[in-house]
C-alpha cells in the first residue's frame, strides 16, 4: 500500500495540472462572465445591474474579477469594482465570495465611496469612507449570509460628518428582504447637512423599515429637531406600474429661527439702493442665464402626501395650520390644498396643478389670500407699519410657465379700494417683473427686473383727473383744479426702502422732476429733492363744500397732503371752532428740497422759490422758504405742529402796489417796502389759532403813495382858509379821496392773545405828514384805529381821523378837535356868523357856535364816506 502512495500523489497532481492548463484561458476571459454577473446581480439586487466598463480577471496570487463602470438602475453607480473569489469553488465552477472592494462608487447623496466587504464563512465584516454633500464620512457593517429561506442579523452604522453625527441600522436580512430600526442623531442638523434651511438644533430620528423587492416602509416615523416633535409614515411600493408611494408627516412646531445666523435674512449684506440717474438701466445690469434642462415628472410614480405643521416660527411670528395635499399621478401633480394661517389674522390658500409639457415645467391654479390687520402682515414681512391700508383680500388665477409667473385675473381689495389688473414675474436671476393695475379711474404699471432681492424697473401712474385722483387717494382732499395726472418714475426696491430718480410729474398745468426715496422700516420716512414750473396751487387748495359733506367711500392707501379747511362761520365767532386734521404729520416723516420758477395762490406768487421741508414725529419744519414776491426778496421760517405753529418772515424792498394794503378807503399804491414778522399761535381750529396769535413786526415803506386822502391840496387849502366854504373844500379835497405822496412810512406791532396792536405809525409826505395808532382784534375781525393829519401849514392844526368797527368794512370819521380850536382863532367865526344872521344882531355870535356848525359838517361826511 505505501508503494502506491506516491504514485497516486503523482497522478492527482498530473491531473490538477491538466485541469488548470485546460481552464486558465477560460478563468482569465472576464468579458465572457459579463452577462453571468449582472443576471446574478440584477437577480439578487431587484434592480437592473449594468457593468459598461472592462471586465478583468485573474487566478493569482489569488483568483479575482475587477469590473469597471457598474451601474445600479436608480441607486448608484461604481467606477471599479474587485471581486475576490475562492480558489477551490472556482476550480468546480462555482463563484464564491471571498472579499469585495469598492473605489469611486455613487449612492445617493454619498460619492467618492471606498469600501472592503470580507467574507468569512457566513459572516461578512466591511469598512468603507465616502463624502456627503462635500464632507467626509466613515460606515462600518457588520452580519453573516442569510441561510436559503432564513434570515441572518445585520448591522451597520454610519458615523457622518461633525461630532455625534451617526446614523444606524440594526435588524435581519434575508435573501430579498431587509427588516430593522433605523436610528439617527446629529449634534447639529444644519451644520451635518450643509442644509442652510435646517436650525442649528440637534436631531434625532427612528422609524422601523421593512423593504423587500416589492415594498419599502418606514413606520412609526419619529423625529425630533430641537424642540419640534415630527412623526409619520412612508410606504412605497417598488414594482408594478405604476409604483406606489403614500407619504405622511405631521409636526407639531417648526422653528426657523433658530437656523444659523449666517443663512438668515439678518445676515444679507445690505442692498444700496440707487437714487440718482447715473445708475445703469434695468437691461444692463446682468445678461439673462441660459435656459434650464428640460424636466419631466415620472410617469411611472404614483405619490400622495400629507404634510401638516401646527406651527411653523419665522421672523418672531408663527405661520399656523399649515396643510398640504398633492397627489402625483401620470406625470402631473395636483395640489388639492396648501394652506396656512399668517400673521396679522391672515390666511393663504393655493391650489391647482403642475405639469412638465415638453420638459418644461408649467402651474397653473388659482391663490386666495386676506389679512385682517395688514399692518401687522408688513411689519412682519419687514415692509414698515403703516396704519392704511387696514385689511386687504387677493384673489386670483396662477399661472406657471417658461421660467414666468403671473397672476392672472387678480382682484386686490384694500380697505375699500378694488384693484385689478396683471402680475407677471421672471423666475430667473435677474427676474423681469411687470405689473398692469387699474382702480376707479387710475392706471399704474412696472416694468423692470428683480436681482438678489433688489428691484430695478420703470414705474408709472395716470388718471384722466388728478383732483379725482387726490380724492381716492386721500378722502378728506377734494382739489379745485382739474387736469390730467401722469407720473413716470424709475423705481429701485430693496431692504424696505424704495428710491426714485428720473421723475416726470404733472398734475394739471404743473410739472414736477427729481429724485428721492421712501423708507418703510418702522416710521415711513420721505426723503426727495424736486424742481418744479410755474405751479399754481389754487387747483391743488380744497374746494369750498357745503356743510353736509358726502360720506366716504374710499379707504385711505396713502398719507393726505395738508389740509386746508374753510372756516366753518357761527353766529358768536367768525372763526371756525371745527379743528383741523392734523393726522397726516403722523403718517410718516419727510425731507423735502423743492425749487420751482413761481409758486403762486390768487394774486401772490413767489418767483425764483426755493424751500426745504422737514417732518419728523408729528412736527412739521418748514426751515426755509425763500425766492421773490411782490418784486422783494422773501425769506421765511416756521414750524407746525397739531398743538400749534410759528412763522418768521422777512421781506425786502417789495412793491406796495402789489401788496394791495388797503382798510376804510385808504390804500397804499406807489413804493418800496421792507418788512419783518414774528408770529405764533397756538391751538387745533382756526379760533383757537386766531385767538391765541403771539409776536412782533415791523413794516417800513419809502417813496410811495397812498390813496384815500390827499395832504398837498389839504395843504394849498389851509392856507386859503377864510370860511365855511373853504373850510368844506378843505375837507373835501383832502379827505375824499386823491393821493398823497410819501417818502417814508414806518411802523412796528405787537400782537397778543389775538389782539395785533401798532402805536408808531409814522408817515412823511408831500404837505404834511400823519401819525397814527391802530389795534385789531383777529377773534372778533374788528379794528379800531385814530390817525392825526399834520399839514406843513405853518401852526396848522391836526385832523383826525378814525376807523371803527368790522375789519372789512370799518365806519369812517372825522376828529375836529384841533381844527375847530384852531378856527375859532383865527376868528373864522365871523365868517360863520355872517352867513348865520342878520349883520345886525349883535349877540347873534353868542347864540351861534361855530362848533356846532362843524361837528355837524363832519358828522354829515363821516356818515356818507361809512356807507
Amino acid at each position: 500500500m505505501r508503494a502506491h502512495k506516491p504514485a497516486l500523489l503523482a497522478a492527482t497532481l498530473a491531473v490538477g495540472l491538466l485541469v488548470l492548463a485546460l481552464g486558465i484561458p477560460a478563468l482569465l476571459d472576464g468579458n465572457s462572465w459579463r452577462l453571468r454577473i449582472e443576471a446574478e446581480a440584477s437577480a439578487a439586487l431587484g434592480r437592473k445591474v449594468t457593468i459598461a466598463g472592462p471586465i478583468k480577471a485573474r487566478l493569482l496570487p489569488a483568483p479575482a474579477i475587477g469590473l469597471a463602470a457598474l451601474s445600479v438602475e436608480g441607486a448608484g453607480s461604481a467606477e471599479r469594482i474587485s471581486l475576490g473569489l475562492r480558489l477551490m469553488p472556482l476550480l468546480g465552477g462555482r463563484l464564491e465570495l471571498a472579499e469585495i472592494g469598492i473605489d469611486g462608487g455613487r449612492v445617493g447623496r454619498m460619492d467618492r465611496l471606498a469600501a472592503r466587504i470580507t467574507v468569512t464563512g457566513e459572516r461578512l465584516d466591511g469598512r468603507g469612507s465616502a463624502h456627503l454633500a462635500g464632507q467626509p464620512a466613515s460606515f462600518e457593517v457588520t452580519g453573516q449570509i442569510p441561510p436559503p429561506g432564513g434570515d441572518a442579523p445585520v448591522k451597520a452604522v454610519l458615523r457622518l460628518p461633525g461630532p455625534d453625527a451617526t446614523a444606524a441600522f440594526e435588524g435581519k436580512a434575508g435573501k430579498d428582504h431587509l427588516e430593522g430600526k433605523l436610528d439617527l442623531s446629529l449634534a447639529s442638523a444644519s451644520r451635518t447637512t450643509g442644509l442652510a434651511g435646517l436650525p442649528d438644533a440637534p436631531l434625532g430620528a427612528q422609524a422601523n423599515l421593512t423593504l423587500s423587492r416589492e415594498e419599502l416602509v418606514l413606520a412609526d416615523m419619529g423625529i425630533l429637531l430641537g424642540e419640534s416633535t415630527i412623526t409619520g409614515s412612508l410606504v412605497a411600493s417598488l414594482t408594478g406600474a405604476p409604483a406606489l408611494m403614500d407619504i405622511t408627516l405631521r409636526a407639531d412646531s417648526f422653528d426657523l429661527d433658530a437656523r444659523p445666523a449666517t443663512a438668515g435674512p439678518a445676515a444679507a449684506a445690505p442692498k444700496t439702493i440707487p437714487t440718482t440717474a447715473a445708475s445703469p438701466p434695468a437691461s444692463v445690469i446682468s445678461a439673462a442665464p441660459a435656459a434650464a434642462a428640460p424636466f419631466e415628472l415620472p410617469s411611472g410614480l404614483a405619490a400622495n402626501l400629507d404634510l401638516g405643521i401646527t406651527r411653523l416660527l419665522w421672523r418672531g411670528e408663527a405661520i399656523r395650520n399649515i396643510q398640504i395635499n398633492a397627489l402625483l399621478e401620470g406625470g402631473r401633480i395636483t395640489l388639492s390644498q396648501a394652506s396656512a394661517k399668517l400673521p396679522g389674522s391672515g390666511s393663504i390658500k393655493l391650489s391647482g396643478a403642475f405639469t412638465t409639457p415638453e420638459g418644461r415645467p408649467r402651474f397653473d391654479g388659482e391663490v386666495k389670500a386676506e389679512s385682517q390687520s395688514l399692518p401687522a402682515l408688513r411689519a412682519w414681512l419687514g415692509l414698515g407699519g403703516a396704519d392704511n391700508p387696514r385689511k386687504g383680500r387677493l384673489e386670483s388665477k396662477l399661472v406657471l410657465a417658461e421660467s414666468k409667473l403671473a397672476l392672472k385675473g387678480l382682484v386686490l381689495i384694500l380697505d375699500e379700494w378694488r384693484i385689478t389688473g396683471i402680475v407677471a414675474a421672471g423666475l430667473t436671476n435677474p427676474a423681469t417683473l411687470s405689473a398692469d393695475l387699474a382702480s376707479q379711474g387710475l392706471a399704474a404699471g412696472f416694468d423692470g427686473i428683480v436681482q438678489d432681492g433688489m428691484v430695478d424697473g420703470q414705474a408709472s401712474l395716470r388718471a384722466a383727473s388728478f383732483a379725482q385722483a387726490a380724492r381716492l387717494l386721500s378722502p378728506g382732499y377734494h382739489p379745485q383744479g382739474g387736469g390730467e395726472l401722469a407720473v413716470v418714475t424709475r423705481l429701485t426696491a430693496a431692504s424696505g426702502a424704495i428710491a426714485f430718480s428720473d421723475l416726470q410729474a404733472r398734475a394739471g398745468d404743473a410739472v414736477v422732476t427729481g429724485q428721492g426715496s421712501l423708507s418703510l422700516g418702522g416710521q415711513p420716512k420721505l426723503t426727495a429733492t424736486l424742481a418744479g414750473n410755474a405751479i399754481a396751487l389754487d387747483p391743488f387748495l380744497p374746494a369750498e363744500r357745503k356743510a353736509e359733506l358726502a360720506p366716504r367711500r374710499f379707504g385711505r392707501a396713502a398719507p393726505p397732503p395738508p389740509p386746508i379747511i374753510p372756516a366753518a362761520l357761527t353766529a358768536e365767532s367768525p372763526w371756525s371752532k371745527t379743528p383741523f386734521d392734523f393726522s397726516w404729520l403722523r403718517a410718516l416723516d419727510a425731507d423735502i428740497t423743492l425749487g420751482a420758477k413761481s409758486l403762486s395762490q390768487g394774486n401772490w406768487r413767489l418767483d425764483d422759490a426755493k424751500a426745504h421741508f422737514a417732518l419728523a414725529k408729528g412736527i412739521a419744519d418748514l426751515d426755509r422758504l425763500g425766492g421773490r414776491v411782490m418784486g422783494g426778496d422773501l425769506a421765511a421760517a416756521g414750524r407746525l405742529a397739531p398743538n400749534g405753529m410759528t412763522l418768521s418772515a422777512t421781506l425786502k424792498g417789495a412793491d406796495l402796489a402789489q401788496a394791495r394794503l388797503a382798510a376804510g378807503g385808504i390804500a397804499l399804491t406807489k413804493g418800496r417796502f421792507s418788512a419783518e414778522a414774528r408770529l405764533a399761535a397756538a391751538g387745533t381750529s382756526p379760533a383757537a389759532l386766531a385767538a391765541s396769535l403771539a409776536g412782533n413786526g415791523r413794516l417800513e415803506a419809502s417813496d410811495g403813495e397812498v390813496r384815500g386822502f390827499d395832504l398837498a391840496a389839504m395843504d394849498a387849502q389851509m392856507r386859503r382858509l377864510e370860511n365855511l366854504g373853504s373850510l368844506f373844500g378843505l375837507v373835501q379835497a383832502g379827505l375824499s379821496g386823491g393821493t398823497s405822496r410819501f417818502s417814508s412810512l414806518t411802523g412796528s406791532f405787537t400782537a397778543d392773545h389775538g389782539i395785533v396792536a401798532s402805536r408808531d405809525l409814522a408817515l412823511v409826505a408831500d404837505g404834511g405828514g400823519a401819525t397814527g395808532i391802530a389795534t385789531i382784534d383777529l377773534p372778533k375781525e374788528t379794528i379800531s384805529s385814530k390817525f392825526a393829519f399834520k399839514l406843513a401849514t405853518p401852526d396848522a392844526p391836526a385832523l383826525g381821523l378814525r376807523l371803527e368797527g368790522k375789519l372789512s368794512s370799518p365806519n369812517k370819521a372825522v376828529d375836529v378837535n384841533d381844527l375847530q380850536r384852531y378856527l375859532v382863532e383865527k376868528g373864522l367865526g365871523k365868517a360863520l356868523k355872517s352867513q348865520a344872521g342878520a349883520p345886525d344882531d349883535r349877540d347873534a355870535p353868542k347864540k351861534f357856535k361855530a362848533g356846532d356848525a362843524l361837528r355837524g359838517l363832519f358828522s354829515t361826511f363821516g356818515k356818507k364816506k361809512a356807507e
